[in-house]
């Protein structure tokens, strides 16, 4: 990507119409089980939206499930009803996000200053680039509504390392991730050998910046790769990785994997195309074996960790089913790492004897 695409696709991103309340936590009413209301509107949200808004106003998902199990949906409404008045909370304000096509509400985000405009994030991203010697790599941002904006920068002195022999990875790139309330700094991984690209994101606080005072953000432009968080990232990073290619993959974690496609918007029977989770069961099952959830996480598949990772990483990067600008390509790359960076459930042990 040069300059002058990167200019295009931000006039174009900042040009679409912006679909963003920010409201206190009282002005959200709550109806039922997945319905608010906000003066005169009334709208449904996704359980997840539903589950983000709870943790705005410090209700925990234990206390919401019990709430309903126990007193039905007029219990969880009243719960949330009173949390919603009544209980201080760290940030006061929160933004609701909407599809621009569907207008429907796709996300809530809790701010702790101000909201963080796009305009903002773009002329910081600018002079980030332009301090540290980066390039625009790829812009992604919401299909549908004004949501998260993901910049992928190259550095114009690329560092490169090995996974394995002949496995090499560019791993000195940098993603910036903007949402209403926070401006993030994160790795940015790319391999040579597919040119998967792989971000990082969520085992290490690296640098976030929560209000828009030019102040804050400013204390983000001495992070480096080589900042101590982001080096740890790739630290361990690294040890995942050489794990999962000598660890076979459960057939739970092709489970995770498969929901995780699921997630992103495929349906069951074409993210089973790309993770054969289904096909692995109906092996077991053919074999004898009825394999319960906790029996999945103990049953091998024929895949390592590492193959599952590469599935995943692969469709982010090089598939034609969404926009080269769509920002469920980082989505899923941030997903698949942190599906690679969790406790294996095939355990692999050295054996002397």
């Amino acid at each position: 990507m040069d300059s002058s695409e990167f200019y295009q696709i931000k006039q174009e991103v900042l040009a679409r119409p912006i679909c963003y309340r920010e409201l206190e936590a009282k002005e959200i009413i709550a109806l039922g089980e997945n319905h608010y209301t906000v003066g005169n509107a009334t709208f449904e949200v996704e359980p997840l939206v539903a589950s983000k808004i709870d943790r705005f106003a410090g209700i925990r998902s234990g206390q919401s499930v019990v709430a309903h199990d126990s007193y039905g949906e007029q219990g969880l409404t009243n719960l949330r009803n009173f949390f919603g008045q009544a209980v201080p909370r760290k940030s006061k304000r929160i933004v609701l996000t909407a599809d621009t096509q569907s207008k429907q509400i796709v996300d809530a985000t809790p701010i702790h200053d101000r909201m963080i405009t796009p305009e903002v994030f773009f002329d910081f991203a600018e002079m980030f680039m332009d301090k540290n010697q980066y390039l625009p790599d790829n812009v992604e941002y919401s299909m549908g509504g004004n949501g998260n904006i993901s910049i992928l920068m190259k550095p114009v002195t690329e560092q490169f390392m090995e996974f394995a022999p002949g496995d090499e990875f560019m791993f000195n790139g940098i993603q910036l991730l903007w949402s209403p309330g926070e401006v993030s700094l994160n790795n940015y991984y790319e391999r040579l050998v597919c040119s998967n690209g792989q971000t990082q994101t969520s085992q290490h606080r690296i640098a976030k910046a929560f209000s828009p005072e030019a102040s804050k953000l400013e204390a983000l432009l001495d992070i480096t790769v080589e900042s101590e968080p982001l080096k740890k990232n790739l630290d361990q990073m690294l040890l995942s990785a050489r794990l999962a290619m000598r660890t076979s993959a459960s057939v739970h974690e092709l489970k995770a994997a498969m929901k995780m496609l699921n997630g992103h918007g495929l349906t069951e029977q074409d993210a089973n195309q790309i993770v054969p989770y289904e096909q692995t069961r109906s092996k077991y099952e053919s074999a004898g074996f009825l394999l319960s959830s906790t029996e999945e996480a103990q049953a091998k598949s024929d895949r390592t960790m590492w193959d599952v990772f590469n599935l995943l990483t692969f469709f982010a990067t090089h598939n034609t089913v969404w926009a080269r600008q769509d920002i469920r390509r980082s989505s899923l790359m941030e997903a698949s790492m942190n599906l690679l960076l969790r406790e294996r459930d095939i355990k692999e042990y050295y054996n002397i004897f």
